[in-house]
């Protein structure tokens, strides 16, 4: 392309923005009202659900730049250039596929936390062994258990890693076996 029709067809996609200038208004009002509702109800459910204040980070800034790459897909659909749009929701979407892969042992540890919480044969304060570590159920969470050992050092393991092996309840919690 040379830079004479570049110039041109630049000038042409300026023209069209320019006549729908009040329609790309009103476009991008809405899409930042929208955008400031979906978020809080988004940080208000974080909120309830507790997560920490770096997951509350990286998900709110992962949420905003989604939400504002559709917003500019949007306008970019408007002015007449359809493929930089379906570029950019592309883009969004391979990003969401990959948070998504990333994500798959996040979504099992929770999981495996629900199932263990409602199992009768593991509570804190029990002592139980699991792989070649034997201790005591110190704190159980949606992601992780934390297990103290005799000698005082705390071992760390995702839910999942007691949801797929077998463990051993050596002493329930009061002395009960």
């Amino acid at each position: 392309m040379d830079t004479s029709s570049f110039a041109e067809h630049t000038f042409a996609i300026a023209v069209r923005a320019w006549d729908k200038l009040p329609q790309l208004l009103l476009t991008l009002i809405i899409g930042y009202i929208v955008i400031k509702i979906i978020k809080a109800i988004i940080h208000g459910l974080i909120k309830v659900s507790k997560t920490n204040q770096a997951m509350k980070g990286i998900l709110m800034s992962v949420i905003d730049i989604a939400l504002w790459m559709f917003l500019f897909a949007a306008i970019m659909q408007q002015i007449g250039l359809p493929q930089v749009a379906l570029a950019l929701s592309g883009t969004v979407a391979i990003a969401g596929l990959a948070i998504a892969t990333g994500s798959s042992v996040f979504i099992q540890d929770l999981v495996s936390g629900l199932f263990l919480a409602q199992d009768p044969d593991f509570n804190v304060s029990d002592r139980i062994r699991i792989t070649d570590v034997e201790g005591v159920i110190e704190r159980m969470d949606a992601r992780k258990i934390r297990l103290r050992d005799d000698k005082g050092l705390l071992h760390i393991f995702p839910n999942s890693t007691f949801d797929k092996g077998a463990w051993i309840v050596i002493q329930r919690k009061g002395g009960r076996s």
